[in-house]
Formats: C-alpha cells, structure tokens, sequence
C-alpha cells in the first residue's frame, strides 16, 4: 500500500496540475490549460484523510523540474513567535511564511532559471529602515551595528534632502549592504532571504541601476506618498512606521504579497527561449492562523493580478495554487457559487476564469476523496479473511490516516498464518478482533491499534478521560446527565466544536432534525466507545469496573424529562434488552410510523454493554405493560420488535458487518419490516424495508438509516 496516504489523489496529481502549469510528461513547458488564470483549489476534509501527504507528493514530484513551493515550513524548521504589542513592521507570521515562498520559488531550477522578486525585496528592505537595532547578546558585533546605524543615518539625511537632491540611491544600497549579516538578528523569521538580499546587495554594489520595471511598479501603487522610484518606497514604509503596529503589519503584508505575485508574473512575461510552466504555491493547514492569513493574502492578490474585471487576465501570469483546509464542509456561504468538486473530477473540471476580483469566486472546493475497500483489499492480500477491508473502511470512516494503522496490524497478524488471530474470529467478532489487535510497530507505545487511532484523532491525552464521558449522551441536552468531574469541559466542547468533524444527525421524522451527540463523528465515537467498554470490563483488573458504566447510563434512566427514546436507548446500553422492547412496543401505539422508526435507531444505537457486564448485572423481570393490555396479539408484535432490536442493535457499530443478502427474498429485515405486526397502511415500514437492507451492505449504519415520511412515491 505504498501510494495508501494518496488513494484518490491521482487525477490531481498527474491530470490537474500538469495541465494547469503547462508542465508535460517531459518536464518541458507548453501552454497552461486555464491562460486566463486558474481556480484556486481549496481541498477540504477531516483528519487523516490524505492532505499533507498529497501536498508533500505534489512539492517532491516537482523539485527540481518547475518553480514549486509548499508552506507550512519543513517540520525542522521553528515557526517564529507571534508579534508582541509594540513589535516592529516585520514581526510578522504571515510575512514569514510570505518570505519563505519567496525563498522556495528563488530557487535555481534546471532549464528554467531562478525567479528575481525585486518588487518584493525593495519592498522588503524599505521596511527594514525603520526597525529597531538595539544592542543584544548574541547579536551583530558593535562594529556591523556602527555600521548599520550610521549607513541608515545617511540614507535618512539624504531622504529628507528632498527628491533629486541626494543620492538616495546609492546610500539605500549601501544601506542594504549593511542590512546583510544583521537581517537573521534584526527579523529572524527572514532569514531564509539571505541569499536574495546577498543578490539585491551585489547589485547595488556593482553599480547596476535600480530595476526600473519593478520601481515602476511600485510608482503605480496608491500609496499616499509623494515621490518615484525608491525614494516613494522608503516614504511609504515611514508612514507605516508612525501607524499602529498590528494595522501597520497588515498592509505591509498586503503590499508584499501584491508585489511577490507582480514579480512572478514579470518573470513569466519576460521572453525565453522555451516555454516556462508557472510555479506551483502548494499551503497546506490554511485554517490555523497563520494559514488563513496568508491564505487571504495571496488570493486577494491573486483575483486583483489582472485589474479590474481581470480585463488582463489573458496577459497576467499567475502562478497555480493549490490549497489544504481541515474541515468536514467549506464554511457556510464559501461555494456558493458552485457545489463542491469530487477529486475524481477534478481532472475533467470545467473551469472558466471569472471577470471579478472578488476572491471566492476564484476558488474551487474540493471534497479531499475517501478511501474505500476496493483500495484496502489489495494491501491485505487475497486470502484476508472476507469483509475485512470492508470493516477497516468502516472504522476509519475512509480516513487513509486511520486506514493505514488497521491495514498495517492486519497486514502483521495476518503473516501469522493458521495462528492469525483474524482468521480465527468469527465473522461477528472481526471488528473487535481487528481493534484488539498490537500495533505493527513493535516498539509502539500503544497496547492495541484501536489506541493507535484514538491518539492519532486525540493528540492532547488529557482529553481523552473528559471525551470519554462525552460519548455517552445521546444529544447535548444529555449531557448534564453524564456523572463526572467536568473540569475541562470548556476545552472539550472547543475540541468537539472543531469544523473538521462530521456532523451527522441521527434519524428522526422527515422535516424534523435528529438528535445529534455531543461526540456526533462516527469514528471518534466509536473509539471513545471501544476504549469505555475496556475500561469498564472485569477483564481490565478492576473488579468494580463495571460500576462506572452503570453510572453513566442509568443518571437519565428514570428521568422523565428525558424523552423516552433516549431512556430506552440508556436501559438497552445497561442490557436491559427487555425494557427497551417493552418501551418500544408502548412507542408504538402512541407515534406515527415515521417517528416510531427513528425512535427504533435511537434505542438500537446504545453501546453495547461490557464484556462480562450481563452476567454481573441481570436483568431484573420486567413484564409488558402493552403485552398485558392488547392479549389479542398474543405477543406476535412484542416478539417481532425483539427481533427487529436485536437485527438493528447489531448494526449500530462500525465493527459490525451485515451478514444477510439484501436482495434475498428471505432478507430478516426485510421479512420483519414488512410482517403484520409491524406494517403500516402508509406503507412507511415498507419503503424502509426496501432501502435500510442494502445500505447496511453498503455500510451504513445505524442510526443514520434515513426514515421515509411515507411509502408513497418514494
């Protein structure tokens, strides 16, 4: 499975961005498929499902044969701190990771050259002018920082000398000169401009004239400042000075990221032998922070390269740029001009550059894809025992990060052969088996791979204890009912609030919403489950184990106030099987069938009990009360929902696989959904007869099986 990070990835990688750079097979350059500038891919989806690693494939499938370019940093390289209050012009995060694809993209790449930025660097070493140079340990000598001061005084005087009146272009590079060995110290989130300052200053030195071209960019921007060339750069960078730090910062950056796009689109309009491809920006992790802002930076450069209505988007240059968020959905209102792209599409995509600088309309979202068991199949090989790779899609909701710890400790039980554990599990027990399982790393710290993939989904171990309480409750207005200390109950709600956990409702009527759980994502609440029921097993050595899982769902078992599906839900978790069916039964003279059928999911979706939990806590006689005033059904219906809970309280777990044909006339479900006792007039129990077989088999679970408002037409 050595491509198993990047399953689905592929029209991406070797359709989309060669097209969009004009990059062949060759490593030649040809004619970029969207010349009017391309969409800015913005790739959503949750934890593990493969966004890093295709960042990481796309910036090393390109090294060395285009101009390519991926933030965050590499992982040896520290972050900067954040701006202080009273931090200068340059202490900025944003501006840091602006500069380090400044550094990426100045490489010197076979064929097609290095990219100058000098809109970029006068902009730059303006700002410098007026940042604080004060004496530090481990600092600049005393001699460079004499220099520094004195070569800035001069550059100053001659500034103030007034336009024409002094050679401020010769003291500005003879400032930049002594910029040189101070810039690390002065800005350290800089430092990986080195070598283009170490280029601007031999320039300077050698007498070159000043870049006309990138001045007279600058002379085109509205500044607010009087003067050309240089000496308008300078004045501009003294005004931000004077302003308030933070919004002083912001346009500094705005401006930057302005001239690094300008920069790449001179380079890319300036005649050439051959046909160069455009560089690729590849940002990964745009919604932390930093992310976001440079994010918003360089896509607000990007709609406004070509003026307005892109009247020039056929002459502008713009570099691809493809771009991570972690997220279970764009946020509301971003794709509203088009719907969400499938990877699987992404290579066909029909793309027509927008006549608008506003910059969601540049941008495509694109669903990151899942990783399905046709994908896991070949890397357990042929003889895997049957719906294994079917239950590994399952548990890891097709997350490829959750996937690969599954496939790798099946993969080493597996060369087990006759003694493999998995092969030896019943069909009804494999899921469990599977996440009983060591990890395949022997010198992994986890006991089991199931703690491998609560880690991976909880770094932070100290929330691992609160989310466990968390995981019980069925809606949020249970929650108050979960026992507990709750000391870190704001840290966790920030945690479950994260927009990169799927939210799925449970069933409920038509038009009606469904209870969501507090611990709503599937796969985290599996594990969260997996991990209770352990601890709260005899087998754990805590012989009153057990005790904290009674604790847990009996607090809103007989509290009226909560609504009676909910209860049952908590009595069947403690393996009171028989109240839940009795509870059942009794819903089912007073609710219409619709909400009779999602209150069926809510029961049936309670964890099932601790290994050895019945034995020590039976179930105390508890006859029903419906049974006993309708003898006229001789207990034909009662038997029937027992059946149907049993059918269904199987299939609540994502370690479970459907055994039953769902297209066999002797279907269980189908046979109990469609008998006497539990059909309606409406034909409600009928339809879902119908559909709930085959999506188990697909792998739907309750309690997300959808309820139809009725038979009818449908």
């Amino acid at each position: 499975m050595a491509d198993r990070e990047l399953h689905g990835y592929g029209h991406l990688l070797h359709s989309y961005v060669p097209a969009a750079t004009g990059l062949n097979a060759r490593g030649r350059g040809v004619r970029p498929a969207h010349t009017r500038g391309a969409p800015v891919l913005r790739i959503y989806g949750g934890r593990g499902t493969g966004k890093t690693a295709v960042c990481r494939r796309l910036h090393d499938t390109h090294v060395n044969r285009a101009h390519v370019a991926l933030w965050p940093m590499t992982e040896r390289t520290a972050p900067p701190a954040g701006p202080g209050d009273e931090a200068g012009l340059l202490a900025s995060r944003p501006l840091a990771a602006l500069a380090w694809l400044v550094h990426e993209l100045d490489a010197d790449v076979p064929v097609f050259g290095r990219i100058p930025f000098p809109r970029f660097t006068y902009g730059l070493v303006a700002a410098t002018v007026w940042q604080d140079a004060a004496p530090d340990a481990g600092g600049p000598t005393v001699a460079e920082l004499a220099d520094f001061r004195a070569r800035r005084t001069a550059l100053l005087a001659a500034l103030a000398d007034g336009p024409g009146r002094a050679p401020v272009v010769q003291r500005f590079g003879a400032f930049a000169e002594a910029l040189l060995p101070l810039v690390s110290w002065l800005a350290p989130a800089l430092a990986p401009l080195e070598d283009l300052l170490r280029q601007f200053v031999r320039q300077a030195s050698g007498g070159t004239r000043p870049h006309a071209a990138a001045l007279r960019w600058w002379d085109g921007q509205d500044l607010r400042v009087a003067g050309t060339g240089i000496e308008r750069v300078l004045r501009y960078a003294q005004t931000l000075h004077h302003q308030v730090p933070a919004a002083a910062r912001g346009k500094l950056e705005e401006r930057l990221a302005a001239a690094f796009l300008a920069d790449i689109d001179a380079y890319h309009r300036r005649p050439h032998l051959l046909s160069r491809p455009l560089p690729l920006i590849v940002l990964d992790d745009t919604h932390t922070g930093t992310g976001e802002r440079l994010f918003d930076l360089l896509v607000t450069a990007y709609a406004t390269a070509a003026g307005p209505d892109n009247a020039r988007g056929g002459e502008v240059r713009r570099p691809v740029l493809v771009t991570t968020v972690l997220g279970a959905a764009p946020p509301p209102g971003a794709a509203r001009e088009r719907a969400p792209v499938e990877m699987s599409r992404i290579g066909a995509l029909d793309w027509r550059s927008p006549d608008s600088e506003a910059p969601e309309e540049w941008q495509v979202w694109v669903r990151a894809p899942a990783l399905r068991a046709d994908g896991i199949a070949p890397a357990l090989g042929a003889d895997c025992p049957r719906g294994l790779p079917n239950l590994i899609e399952q548990i890891s909701a097709g997350r490829a990060g959750l996937a690969r710890p599954l496939v790798e400790a099946a993969g080493r039980d597996l060369l087990a052969g006759e003694h493999s554990l998995l092969r030896r599990s019943p069909p009804a027990a494999l899921g469990r088996t599977l996440l009983a399982l060591p990890p395949a790393d022997p010198a992994a710290r986890d006991r089991t791979v199931a703690d491998v993939l609560l880690r991976y989904l909880v770094p932070d171990p100290e929330l691992i204890g609160p989310l466990l309480r968390r995981a019980v409750p069925v809606s949020a207005d249970d929650v108050p009912h979960a026992p507990g200390p709750d000391a870190e109950a704001d840290r966790v709600s920030a945690f479950l609030r994260a927009g990169h956990w799927e939210r799925s409702p449970w069933a409920s009527r038509a038009g009606e919403p469904g209870p969501v759980p507090p611990v709503a994502d599937r796969a985290l609440r599996e594990l969260l489950l997996h991990r209770l029921r352990a601890e709260c097993s005899p087998a754990s050595g805590a012989p009153d184990a057990h005790l904290t899982w009674t604790r847990l769902h009996s607090a809103a078992l007989d509290d009226e106030r909560v609504p009676a599906a909910v209860r049952l839900h908590h009595a069947l978790a403690l393996g009171r099987r028989e109240r839940a069916v009795s509870g059942l039964h009794a819903l089912l003279r007073v609710l219409d069938r619709p909400a009779w059928l999602a209150a069926v999911q809510t029961v049936c979706a309670a964890p099932h009990p601790p290994d050895g939990y019945p034995v020590r806590r039976p179930e105390p006689p508890e006859p029903c009360r419906t049974c006993l005033d309708l003898p006229s059904e001789g207990g034909g219906a009662h038997r029937d929902i027992a059946r149907l809970v049993t059918l269904l309280w199987d299939q609540s777990t994502l370690c479970a696989l459907y055994p039953d044909d769902p297209d066999s006339p002797d279907n269980r479900l189908r046979l109990l959904l469609t008998g006497s006792h539990l059909a309606d007039d409406e034909g409600v129990t009928a339809e879902a007869a119908r559909r709930w077989p085959a999506l188990l088999a697909r792998g739907h679970r309750v309690p997300e099986l959808p309820v139809p408002p009725t038979g009818r037409g449908n």
